[in-house]
């Protein structure tokens, strides 16, 4: 792999070899010290001190093939990654920290550990509010469905995208979709259509809602997912689907009873959409260290703050297709 050319205008010679020595790993080739004296306005014996310092901090080793170039031999990710002097990396999830995110998180976290590389978590809702912040550069890696993954990055997006897919079940883990209803007798009484909670700023909860419950019959109320149990509750709707999560009071307790996903279209829909997917834009250096580093476990079994009765498959890093 040889390192493309977005060496910033001005800056530090050794954190620009850095992150390029990353981003092309071993047996990659770096970009020649002429590319260095015109990106960063320096001269070549600047280059060389700090191609120099590199390899005498133990950070990189370097071989010349003549007019082929210069190779990376070996590297020590430690100290690369401290001379890039680049912030954390920042992984955006979804709200409300589903069980699932949760456990995706820690994995993720833990492969950029084994390279002395902190990770900083935010959450945002919709997964295309997620991607959107990739490309303002204000997330280095967005955790999204299956779904969404599929639906959101089109081909011939003006900045491309890697994907990296974590295994089926892995962002809605079994039986974790259900739809949300009243337990008491008043619940049936009332007269009208079905209204149904649709949250138009997630994909997979409008995709759902709309197998589960067809708008034929029914009235769909704009209501944030995570907030479906609330707005039975307050009787805003009558029912809607909601990812489970672990909540202070049990449902049941609440006077609210839960219900798996039912029409065929709706269980074909969950088996289509169930895996996880870390994205980050095409040249985004956690992403490709992210994407080398798999496949390989970050964690197995079931997270210790997990619901009840929730499974959480292990989470195995593979690259997508």
């Amino acid at each position: 792999m040889t390192a493309t050319p977005t060496t910033p205008t001005t800056g530090d010679p050794s954190a620009a070899i850095a992150r390029d020595a990353l981003r092309v790993g071993i047996g990659g080739r770096l970009p020649t010290t002429t590319h260095y004296q015109d990106a960063l306005g320096v001269g070549s014996g600047t280059v060389q001190k700090a191609l120099r310092g590199l390899r005498d901090e133990g950070a990189l080793a370097l071989v010349s093939r003549g007019h082929q170039g210069t190779f990376v031999t070996d590297l020590d990710p430690r100290k690369l990654w401290s001379a890039t002097r680049l912030a954390p990396v920042h992984l955006l999830l979804p709200p409300n920290a589903p069980p699932e995110a949760t456990h995706v998180a820690r994995a993720v976290a833990s492969v950029f550990a084994d390279l002395g590389i902190l990770t900083t978590v935010g959450h945002q809702r919709g997964a295309e509010a997620r991607l959107a912040a990739l490309g303002r550069q204000e997330a280095d890696l967005a955790l999204v469905s299956a779904g969404a993954a599929n639906d959101l990055l089109r081909p011939g997006a003006q900045r491309e995208h890697r994907s990296i897919s974590l295994g089926e079940c892995t962002y809605y883990a079994p039986g974790t979709l259900v739809t949300v209803s009243r337990t008491d007798a008043e619940a049936g009484r009332r007269s009208g259509r079905l209204r149904v909670a649709l949250d138009p700023a997630s994909d997979d909860h409008r995709r759902l809602t709309e197998a589960q419950f067809p708008p034929d019959g029914v009235e769909y109320v704009e209501t944030d997912f995570t907030q479906v149990p609330r707005a039975v509750l307050l009787g805003t709707i009558d029912t809607g689907v909601w990812h489970t999560v672990d909540t202070l009071i049990p449902l049941e307790a609440a006077g609210l009873r839960t219900a798996p996903l039912s029409t065929p279209e709706a269980l074909r829909l969950v088996g289509a959409i169930s895996a996880a997917v870390v994205v980050a834009t095409e040249d985004n250096l956690p992403g490709i260290l992210l994407e080398r580093a798999a496949p390989r476990i970050a964690a197995s079994g079931r997270s210790d703050d997990s619901a009840a009765g929730m499974p959480h498959p292990p989470i195995r890093l593979n690259v997508a297709e």
